[in-house]
């Protein structure tokens, strides 16, 4: 017996190549088999998916599934972050690269994603804000190189390419790596000073099903953000850094720098790109906090809470 009575399935018609409309019916004639009521609400344009979730627990509902990528998931996340009655989200990954979903250790074959939702394996999470932007963010803001790679990476390429639109806009940005100055001011006034090309504040940090963890320390419970900064001028120096990620070394390197805060400003001479969740919302500075225990998330049975 499910411990959910009436959920809202919330589709992006357009992830996945247009798999979502498909999917959303296929699950909820699933879910029905087993008395769970279910709403279809399918996305017309930005802050639908937002909006819904906002008031999904004072319209009846004790559960939502999200039927989308990265980008549906980030709205769905901001409306129940700013939403005082909380109710849990699952997620049906159909994006491109569907990284919540693989850092979450959920299941990525729609067929068992119905088992996954009545197991009832929840957990709170942490929540990152930049209040500037008034974006939410579940992952990571990313500062520099990556957001270049997101920039670079327009819909149209990934609708014919997927995922492989993303690893050649890292490979040719990979070629021209062009550190700046950074300023990271936390909360009580302290400012940290780097050159780099990277900063990424990181809520969840881990990307278990490929064992990448940009810090061993990272965790979406703790109510802090993992501050890395990269510095790296060549391609090669970049694989390194990337190689000590695989293998969670990733302290006691100069081009490596870790430091925990819940509250940042991230200022850079020049100002470089700014993405959060796989969103660009413009340039630096960034102002970013963490809001703890923001939002309730269903978690695949590999998942780890300290890991």
């Amino acid at each position: 017996m499910s411990n959910f009575e009436r959920v809202i399935l919330i589709v992006n018609p357009v992830s996945g190549q247009a798999r979502g409309l498909r999917l959303g019916k296929q699950l909820r004639q699933s879910l029905e088999k087993v008395e769970i009521v279910c709403s279809v609400r399918v996305t017309n344009g930005p802050g639908d998916a937002e909006r819904w979730s906002l008031t999904a627990a004072e319209s009846g509902f004790d559960a939502i599934i999200i039927i989308g990528g990265d980008g549906t998931v980030g709205e769905v996340v901001a409306g129940q972050a700013r939403s005082i009655n909380k109710v849990p989200l699952a997620i049906v990954p159909v994006g491109t690269a569907n990284v919540v979903a693989l850092a979450l250790a959920l299941p990525l074959f729609p067929a068992m994603i119905k088992s996954n939702i009545l197991d009832s394996r929840v957990l709170a999470f942490d929540v990152g804000f930049a209040p500037a932007s008034n974006h939410h963010f579940l992952l990571m803001a990313a500062i520099g190189y990556p957001a270049k790679i997101i920039k670079d990476s327009p819909r149209k390429l990934k609708n014919l390419f997927g995922f492989f639109t993303y690893f050649w806009a890292g490979f040719r940005n990979a070629l021209n790596l062009d550190e700046v100055d950074i300023f990271i001011e936390e909360q009580d006034g302290t400012v940290h000073q780097f050159s780099g090309n990277t900063i990424l504040l990181a809520n969840i940090g881990k990307i278990g099903e490929i064992n990448l963890k940009v810090n061993p320390q990272t965790s979406a419970h703790d109510g802090m953000f993992d501050v890395t900064v990269i510095s790296s001028r060549s391609l090669w120096g970049l694989i390194k850094v990337i190689f000590r990620m695989l293998t969670w070394r990733s302290r006691g390197t100069s081009c490596l720098q870790n430091f925990q805060s819940s509250h940042v400003t991230v200022r850079t001479a020049p100002p470089v790109d700014v993405q959060i969740d796989g969103d660009n919302i413009g340039v630096t500075p960034l102002e970013a906090k963490i809001i703890p225990e923001g939002v309730l998330m269903f978690v695949g049975a590999r998942y780890k809470v300290d890991s």
